[in-house]
């Protein structure tokens, strides 16, 4: 299937504001509009136009990337640094330790620490800081301590025993009987496992984050 003449033509002039991209807007605006002036005149030459014309006249004019170049030079523009990977160092390895574990390690303070590493270092953005901070306040300690509670026996469900006939019929735990919160076991668990993700999700904007994030 052939491509008509003004799907080429604006194939290439939207090529070439992409070349163009860091240039500012009027410098950018000027250059796209003399390119689409020698189009138009070359086309408005042609007797009888073709797409085969058309290709001619852009393949004269030159790839984008080139007339890119030559406008950088022209203006005086830097062409633009290739992102770098970003490369974490000690405070996002002590920020993602210690939002996981910093509460168990260092009751509180631990977590808060790591907290505090996590917003001061710029490899993150506002949203990956807000959602360390919140996916679980406490790290691991928070969860472990409901699994703690949990199976202690405090607040829980406890197997009933019925009293003798003739005392009532009521039903009471046994002395000393051992219960589970069921509830509490479950949240903990579910605790248990949010701040493993988000520790994830945070190594891995930090793996692919092409630059410094801006805070």
């Amino acid at each position: 299937m052939s491509t008509t003449p003004d799907k080429l033509v604006e194939r290439y002039l939207k090529h070439l504001e992409v070349e163009l991209d860091d240039l500012p807007r009027d410098r950018r605006r000027e250059i796209v509009d003399e390119i689409a002036g020698h189009i138009a005149e070359a086309r408005a030459a042609l007797e009888h136009e073709t797409e085969a014309d058309v290709r001619n006249i852009l393949e004269g004019l030159g790839d984008p990337a080139e007339i890119a170049e030559d406008a950088r030079e022209r203006f005086e523009v830097a062409p633009p640094v290739p992102a770098q990977p970003y490369k974490p160092g000690w405070i996002e390895i002590a920020a993602l330790i210690l939002l996981l574990i910093g509460g168990v390690v260092l009751p509180l303070f631990g977590w808060v620490i790591g907290v505090v590493l996590l917003w001061v270092s710029n490899a993150w953005n506002v949203r990956d800081k807000v959602i360390g901070t919140i996916f679980v306040p406490g790290g691991l300690a928070l969860p472990l301590g409901l699994l703690f509670f949990a199976g202690s026996g405090e607040g829980g469900i406890c197997e009933p025993v019925i009293s003798p006939a003739g005392s009532g019929g009521t039903a009471t735990c046994p002395d000393g009987g051992s219960s589970t919160n069921y509830f509490g076991l479950v949240a903990a668990i579910t605790l248990l496992l949010i701040p493993f993700v988000t520790a994830a999700y945070l190594a891995y904007r930090l793996r692919h984050q092409p630059t410094a994030a801006t805070a």
